[in-house]
């Protein structure tokens, strides 16, 4: 009996030290992960995720390892980091609004998961997408957006701030700061280099990355020591 009893506990904290305790969002199994540095392939490989990071990555199924209400088996499918572009413009005018939402769920099926919106008309429209995304109420990449950009009174390009003297330059990057844009892009159809350089100083002043086209006659290196990016 004394036996019995023994084997059963044994039994019993057996299955008790299997029990998983940990909590996953995501737990992917079999999956063949891509290294992008190496080129690398690595199959049978299973990934737990929470609050989008993957907190572990295995060679053996982790599904007795964590708690999910979300296991996905891939099928020996590939597994890689998301795509990132770069450079997009959401533009086109009111009447494109549709369709340039329209594009958002397709960056996802084509892998790319965050995309960077240097400026175009749709600014608005752009800023709510963002915070749908980030809300979990609108399918689409994660958006880092520069808003309208910064220009020259008569700019060619439509939906951008224009700026004549430092004070409209300084009510302008207010207005962005308002918007909570992500980095401010300053271009330069119309605007002079003088207040060009002032708008680059300003921005980075105030903690923002910046973005633009650089005018000829603005010495590039010193740009570039002040973060100026394309």
């Amino acid at each position: 009996m004394k036996h019995s009893l023994l084997f059963s506990s044994c039994l019993l904290l057996g299955a008790c030290a299997t029990q998983p305790t940990e909590r996953a969002d995501i737990v992917i199994t079999n999956a063949t992960v891509i290294d992008v540095k190496t080129g690398q392939l690595s199959a049978d490989q299973s990934l737990a995720i929470r609050d989008g990071v993957i907190i572990k990555r295995s060679n053996q199924s982790l599904q007795n390892n964590y708690i999910s209400d979300n296991y996905i088996d891939a099928n020996d499918q590939f597994l890689m980091p998301g795509l990132w572009d770069m450079h997009v413009h959401f533009g086109g005018g009111e009447e494109l609004i549709a369709e340039n939402k329209a594009l958002l769920p397709l960056y996802l099926a084509y892998g790319v998961t965050t995309v960077r919106d240097a400026a175009a008309d749709l600014s608005e429209s752009v800023l709510s997408w963002r915070e749908q995304i980030n809300n979990n109420q609108l399918v689409g990449p994660t958006i880092y957006t520069s808003g309208p950009k910064l220009e020259g009174k008569d700019s060619i390009w439509p939906g951008d701030l224009e700026v004549a003297t430092v004070a409209e330059m300084n009510a302008a990057i207010d207005s962005l700061a308002a918007m909570n844009v992500d980095f401010v892009k300053i271009t330069d159809s119309a605007l002079t280099p003088e207040l060009y350089l002032k708008a680059v100083k300003e921005v980075k002043k105030r903690g923002y990355q910046i973005s633009g086209h650089i005018p000829l006659p603005c010495p590039v290196v010193y740009l570039t020591n002040l973060d100026q990016r394309l």
